[in-house]
C-alpha cells in the first residue's frame, strides 16, 4: 500500500508540472538531465532521486509554480523572465543635466573689470600747455643773469680739480655813454625772461634776482646741475677796446656731456633775439674751454653776449628798460624754438 501511495504522489507531482508548463506559454526547450525513475530500496522503502536542475539555482516547487502567475507574452528574448530589463539600468536622465554645471552668468561678467574708461584716454597724457597756451610746461630752465653788485676777487678751481684759479665773480663791463653798469642790464633782462618762461609753463631756476648777492660762478653751475635744468643760459654785455665793435653773439663750453645740444640751442636762440632786436649777430658762436660757469655745469648751457656796451649807440639800446624788454623776448623766442 505505502508503495502506491508513493508512487501516486511522484505521479501528481509530473501531472502538476506539466499542467504549469502548458499554460507558463511557449518556451525555448531546454535539455534536461535524464531523469532517474523511482527505485526500491533494500527493506520495500522506495527511493526518489530528483532530476538535476536545469540551472545553477533550485528549481521552485511544484506548488510554487502551480500558483505563480502566468507571465505575459512578451517579444523580449525567452530568457527575459531573469535578465534585467533594460529600464533597470540607470537612463541618461542620472548622468547630472548641462543646467547643473554653473551657469555662464555665474562667472564675473566682463563689466566687472575696469572699463577703458578708467584708464586715462590719450588726452588726459596731453600736456596741459598743448591746451593752456604753456609751450614749455614741465619743463626746467635755469637764468644766470651775469655778474652782481659788487665782484668777489676771491679765487676758485676755473674747473674741477684744476690747478687753474680764477675770480668767484668779476665786475664787467659798463655802458660808455649810459654809465649803466652790467650786471644791471644783465639782471632787468633775467627778470623779464623768468616771467615770460614761467608765463609759458616752465619751472624757472634764477641764480639771483638782485645784485645784492654774492654768488661765486662754479656755484651758479652746480645750482643748474643739482636742478636738472633742461638748459640753462647765462646773460651777458660784452665790453672792448675797440668802441666800434657792435653785434651780439653766442659762447658755449667746449666740453659738456651735451655739447650738440648746447650747439643747437645757441643757434636758434642768437637768430631769434637778432630777429627780435635787430642787433646784429654775425660773430655768431663761440667755443670756450675757459670759463668757471662752463666747466663746471653739466647740463646744456649757453652765454648770451646780447650786444656791445662800449659802443655809443649799442649801449644806449641795451640800457633802455623797454629795449631790455625786447631783448628778453627775442631769448625767450629763441628757447621756444629749441623745445619746440
Amino acid at each position: 500500500m505505502g508503495k502506491r501511495l508513493f508512487i501516486l504522489i511522484g505521479l501528481a507531482i509530473v501531472v502538476a508540472t506539466l499542467g504549469v508548463m502548458a499554460f507558463s506559454g511557449p518556451r525555448v526547450p531546454t535539455v534536461a538531465a535524464p531523469q532517474t525513475l523511482p527505485t526500491l530500496a533494500p527493506g520495500g522503502v522506495t527511493a526518489f532521486t530528483p532530476p538535476p536542475a536545469a540551472t545553477a539555482s533550485p528549481a521552485p516547487s511544484a506548488a510554487a509554480q502551480l500558483f505563480a502567475p502566468t507571465p505575459a507574452p512578451s517579444t523580449s528574448s525567452p530568457s527575459h523572465s531573469t535578465a534585467p530589463t533594460p529600464t533597470n539600468t540607470p537612463g541618461p536622465a542620472a548622468t547630472p543635466a548641462p543646467t547643473n554645471t554653473p551657469a555662464a552668468t555665474s562667472t564675473p561678467a566682463a563689466t566687472s573689470t575696469p572699463a577703458p574708461a578708467d584708464t586715462p584716454t590719450p588726452t588726459s597724457t596731453v600736456k596741459p600747455a598743448a591746451v593752456q597756451g604753456q609751450p614749455l610746461n614741465g619743463l626746467v630752465i635755469g637764468v644766470d643773469p651775469g655778474h652782481q653788485g659788487k665782484a668777489n676777487n676771491e679765487l676758485e678751481p676755473e674747473s674741477p680739480g684744476s690747478s687753474t684759479m680764477k675770480k668767484k665773480v668779476s665786475s664787467g663791463t659798463q655802458g660808455v655813454s649810459t654809465r649803466t653798469p652790467e650786471h644791471e642790464v644783465n639782471l632787468n633782462v633775467g627778470l623779464y625772461l623768468r616771467d615770460l618762461l614761467k608765463g609759458a609753463g616752465a619751472t624757472v631756476i634764477m641764480t639771483r634776482e638782485t645784485a645784492d648777492v654774492n654768488i661765486s660762478n662754479a656755484e651758479r653751475a652746480q645750482l643748474f646741475n643739482k636742478k636738472d635744468v633742461a638748459l640753462g643760459i647765462r646773460l651777458h654785455c660784452n665790453g672792448s677796446t675797440d668802441n666800434s665793435v657792435t653785434g651780439a653773439f653766442m659762447l658755449i663750453p667746449k666740453s659738456n656731456p651735451y655739447k650738440a645740444e648746447c650747439e643747437k640751442a645757441a643757434k636758434l636762440v642768437l637768430a631769434a633775439y637778432g630777429r627780435t632786436t635787430g642787433i646784429g649777430i654775425k660773430k655768431g658762436i663761440t667755443v670756450r674751454s675757459d670759463q668757471t660757469g662752463f666747466n663746471w655745469c653739466e647740463r646744456p648751457i649757453i652765454n648770451i653776449e646780447m650786444g656791445h656796451m662800449t659802443n655809443a649807440e649799442e649801449d644806449k639800446k641795451l640800457s633802455d628798460k623797454e629795449f631790455q624788454k625786447k631783448m628778453a623776448q627775442g631769448i625767450f623766442e629763441g628757447i621756444l624754438d629749441y623745445f619746440e
